[in-house]
């Protein structure tokens, strides 16, 4: 599934959504992960989901929205397109917010198995955004240091679980997943492993097929870098960089690619 997004850097970076795989962003607030994971998914399926609607198939596309970021309103007016012309097109998209994560759990490894079963449904598209905010909040908030091992050891032995189910499901039905996590704040330490730079557990490193970071090195305009740390199937530290306005995500003006060669030959990081 190509994602017909605006920067053709991430684009050719990032690739299509392979079916059956499993697809990682992680990144601090406002670095377009929900763009990646569920806008701009969205808004490719388009297609697929007018084909669905004029032969009356069985499909859906599942969006987990579990910090409640993702909003029509938002998706309408940046990449509305399709769905504006034909609302009927929403029937095919179920946007589910979980309250807390037992019941994202639950939602994930019971209900969402039985559910497409039950119904005969075949997913083309399902993201979690983020999937890690409850464990995180919950990990976050609790001060005892044996609570919070015992927190840690559990919620991210579920979170595993959840990934091993979706990506049973992802292979069973040809289907894309998107995942999103968020960035550590001291990934930049030198020689530290790709997958000690998200939160969440090892499941976030042996499930995904495709992991990207997303950093912000600019914020006025907003300028992120995303690179690739893991592909399956294609190279291995490759970065871009795009920017992020009000509508959406795109390429870099002219001075905006001043301003990163300014930054990159700086080596680091500009706040300001």
């Amino acid at each position: 599934m190509r994602l017909g997004l605006r920067s053709k850097a991430l684009e050719e970076l990032i690739g299509g959504y392979e079916p059956g795989k499993i697809y990682h962003f992680y990144g601090h607030a406002g670095t377009g992960k929900t763009h990646l994971a569920c806008y701009h998914p969205l808004a490719a399926l388009e297609p697929r989901l007018t084909q669905a609607l004029q032969k009356d198939e069985k499909v859906i596309a599942i969006i987990y929205s579990c910090d409640g970021s993702f909003d029509w309103g938002r998706f309408f007016d940046i990449y509305g397109g399709g769905f504006e012309e034909r609302p009927e097109l929403k029937r095919y998209v179920q946007v589910v917010r979980p309250t807390d994560f037992d019941h994202q759990h639950t939602l994930i490894v019971k209900t969402l198995p039985a559910f497409l079963e039950s119904r005969g449904l075949k997913p083309v598209f399902i993201a979690v955004d983020p999937m890690t905010s409850f464990y995180r909040i919950e990990f976050m908030t609790t001060k005892d240091a044996r609570r919070r091992i015992s927190i840690a050891l559990q919620r991210t032995g579920q979170l595993e679980e959840q990934l091993s189910v979706l990506k049973a499901i992802a292979e069973k039905h040809d289907c894309s997943i998107a995942v999103t996590n968020w960035l550590k704040a001291n990934h930049t330490q030198e020689d530290q492993p790709w997958y000690r730079e998200f939160g969440g557990g090892k499941g976030f490193e042996f499930y995904p097929s495709v992991s990207v970071r997303l950093e912000e090195v600019y914020k006025r305009p907003k300028i992120v870098r995303a690179t690739v740390t893991k592909h399956r199937f294609g190279e291995e530290g490759k970065s871009c960089y795009f920017a992020i306005d009000c509508m959406g995500i795109r390429d870099l003006s002219d001075e905006e690619k001043g301003i990163i060669e300014k930054i990159e030959r700086k080596g680091g990081y500009e706040r300001e």
